[in-house]
């Protein structure tokens, strides 16, 4: 009988988005927005609100589906692998989730392109508004990616100064304007 060959079996650990161009960067931002956003993960990879109450965290859910870093563990058909920056929905519902339980006083945000002949669309260079219901208004930078827009919205809405969003920001939008740039 002949020989069968074994299954290459690959590593399930530090699985990222099919549309990521850089994983050094994408786990760099894993960690600016676990730092910002105040998430942390636990020792199975679950992302978690551990804030209000560490010894039974608040597990993070996006459509229906528990955020898992996967550097962790095996990922299960109920996780969603947390590539926020490749996954600009991860990014998108943080953020929404952030805005009702700490700035209720927000009434909109919207993402606009650049270019006002532009129709916005995932990953359009642009940026976000936020509005506010007394008509007070935050502008972000323009960023190429969504999800590099909402961590700004982010660190604005934390009154982070501009040379701390620079410093956070920067390697981002240079690696996205030669990325987007060299694929027009």
């Amino acid at each position: 009988m002949p020989r069968q060959k074994k299954p290459k079996i690959q590593s399930l650990t530090n699985i990222k988005s099919k549309l990521c161009t850089n994983p050094e960067l994408s786990d760099h931002f894993i960690n600016d927005v676990l730092r910002v956003t105040g998430l942390e993960y636990d020792s199975e990879g679950y992302i978690v609100d551990a804030e209000e109450n560490p010894l039974e965290p608040d597990y993070i859910m996006i459509k229906g589906k528990v955020l898992r870093y996967t550097n962790m563990g095996i990922v299960h058909s109920n996780d969603l692998v947390f590539d926020p920056y490749n996954n600009p929905i991860i990014m998108e519902e943080l953020f929404k989730k952030y805005v009702e339980e700490v700035h209720p006083e927000i009434v909109a945000t919207q993402i606009f392109a650049a270019s006002t002949t532009e129709i916005p669309r995932t990953d359009t260079y642009g940026y976000v508004a936020i509005l506010y219901g007394n008509g007070a208004r935050i502008v972000t930078k323009n960023h190429y990616k969504d999800s590099t827009k909402y961590l700004e919205a982010f660190m604005r809405l934390e009154s982070m100064t501009d040379k701390m969003i620079d410093d956070v920001l920067n390697q981002y939008d240079v690696f996205e304007k030669e990325w987007f740039e060299a694929n027009k």
